[in-house]
């Protein structure tokens, strides 16, 4: 059986053209082998730096509030992660999020409050019925209690979080995220 030679290629460092020995050669020879590869690590770790840089942006109040929401989130499919759906009451293997009971955009004041948010199947009650409030609700009067659903219910004052403040929220819920893993 004979083997076809492959193509001759242009090597990605220097630029010469060469006959690599299979075609998945990049490079000429060792030292621009080398080379190539300490690149490639260079972009590699810079890129990682970025992604380091993005998560310390104390400033940042959308990336602080994304982070914070992603921390919180966890936390509720940890606490919750031997509960059904508090909608549906499936625990099929299915993706859950953290759904809110009164929506984060209705009441920012209850966003990161642990009584609003519970355990939901992501696809059919969180997304396709928006929440599935009609059965969430008998639901988290079972679980918390029909005084506190009355008021999650009633009005609450704005709040104002500061870059800082979803910082702080953060940090508070990966540690908790800890202590619930080692457990």
């Amino acid at each position: 059986m004979k083997f076809k030679q492959p193509k001759p290629k242009k090597c990605k460092n220097c630029g010469d053209t060469f006959n690599p020995f299979n075609s998945l050669q990049k490079a000429c020879s060792s030292p621009c082998a080398l080379t190539l590869a300490v690149n490639q690590r260079k972009k590699k770790e810079k890129k990682q730096l970025t992604i380091d840089r993005r998560e310390f942006k104390l400033n940042d109040k959308k990336t602080q509030k994304n982070l914070a929401w992603k921390a919180f989130s966890r936390f509720i499919r940890l606490r919750d992660k031997d509960q059904g759906c508090i909608s549906c009451g499936t625990k099929k293997d299915v993706v859950y999020a953290a759904g809110h009971f009164r929506s984060r955009g209705a009441i920012p004041a209850l966003m990161f409050h642990e009584d609003n948010v519970h355990k939901q199947c992501n696809k059919y009650c969180n997304e396709s019925l928006s929440g599935n409030y009609r059965n969430y609700k008998p639901a988290l009067i079972e679980k918390i209690g029909r005084e506190k659903v009355e008021w999650l219910e009633g009005p609450h004052d704005p709040v104002k979080y500061t870059a800082l403040d979803y910082v702080g929220i953060k940090l508070g819920y990966l540690a908790k995220c800890r202590e619930m893993e080692a457990s």
